[in-house]
């Protein structure tokens, strides 16, 4: 749902309309379900020329400014009497945005907006760039996502190794709230080397399993094909799911330095070749 909000200046009007929770990717504020900007001019005596700039401000959730717009170098809109629509692009104007380091470098290395909320305001200027006509001010909200919990293999959990050498079920939740677009969930597994801890594994073997589900589920079926009946190997892993939006970037959370990586879990393979299981045991006892 779109709210609309109405500023006039003179003979110039500007309707803002902004989805309160548009895509995080700027690059994508082109497409209608992010919003539009509308600017309707009626030449009268107070205002008779149709030649403006757009001046962008983008705050942050403390209301600091972390992005503004060059208006020297912003483009001039020659306006037609009646309405002119535009897109919520020409609004911000990414391109003719001067963004600070942090801002910047996340920006090139993801294209979106961290989490959280942001203040959107855009002056229509003269031509000069001296004179505001109108102005409008937005907030919105960059989603912050609960990443899938683990569900199976659960934390230590054991697995026969007679299951496990054939297949080996993963499941988890799903991401929270629901994205616009369906997420990729990677199963990533891990083994867990001897005299490793299982975070030393995770942060730095190479994972044995790195797949996608299938879109849209939850879970995935692995056939390891690896002697998992072999009592000297493969007998700890660690894994977790990497959740990954449409464009193929990590999801954001609030530690953005998990990539998109739920709380891995822990999982053996017991009753391997060699190894002795309970039953056997209390028949030994019994006799």
């Amino acid at each position: 749902m779109f709210l609309i909000f109405y500023t006039v200046s003179a003979q110039i009007t500007l309707n803002l309309a902004l989805n309160s929770r548009p895509q995080p990717f700027l690059s994508d504020w082109a497409k209608p379900i992010n919003g539009m900007m509308i600017i309707s001019y009626m030449r009268g005596p107070t205002v008779s020329d149709p030649a403006v700039k757009l001046r962008t401000s983008l705050l942050n959730e403390s209301g600091s400014v972390i992005a503004t717009s060059n208006i020297n170098a912003a483009r001039v809109y020659t306006l037609k009497e009646g309405v002119n629509q535009f897109t919520l692009a020409d609004a911000l104007q990414l391109q003719n945005l001067t963004l600070p380091g942090y801002v910047q470098n996340l920006l090139r290395s993801t294209g979106r907006l961290a989490a959280g909320q942001y203040q959107l305001i855009v002056e229509v200027m003269n031509a000069g760039g001296d004179i505001v006509r109108a102005k409008q001010t937005r907030s919105f909200f960059i989603t912050s996502y609960q990443l899938p919990v683990l569900i199976n293999p659960a934390k230590e959990a054991k697995i026969d190794a007679h299951i496990a050498q054939n297949i080996i079920t993963f499941r988890w939740t799903n991401l929270v709230p629901s994205s616009q677009e369906l997420p990729t969930f990677r199963v990533q597994v891990f083994e867990i080397l001897s005299g490793q801890t299982p975070m030393q594994a995770f942060r730095g073997n190479r994972p044995l399993l790195d797949e996608p589900a299938l879109k849209g589920t939850t879970q995935y079926i692995w056939r390891p094909n690896l002697p998992m009946l072999d009592s000297t190997a493969n007998r700890q892993f660690i894994w977790t799911v990497q959740t990954l939006d449409a464009k193929g970037f990590p999801i954001p959370s609030s530690d953005m330095t998990i990539q998109g990586r739920s709380a891995p879990a822990t999982f053996s393979i017991v009753n391997q070749m060699g190894t002795m299981n309970k039953k056997n045991e209390d028949l030994i006892e019994q006799k």
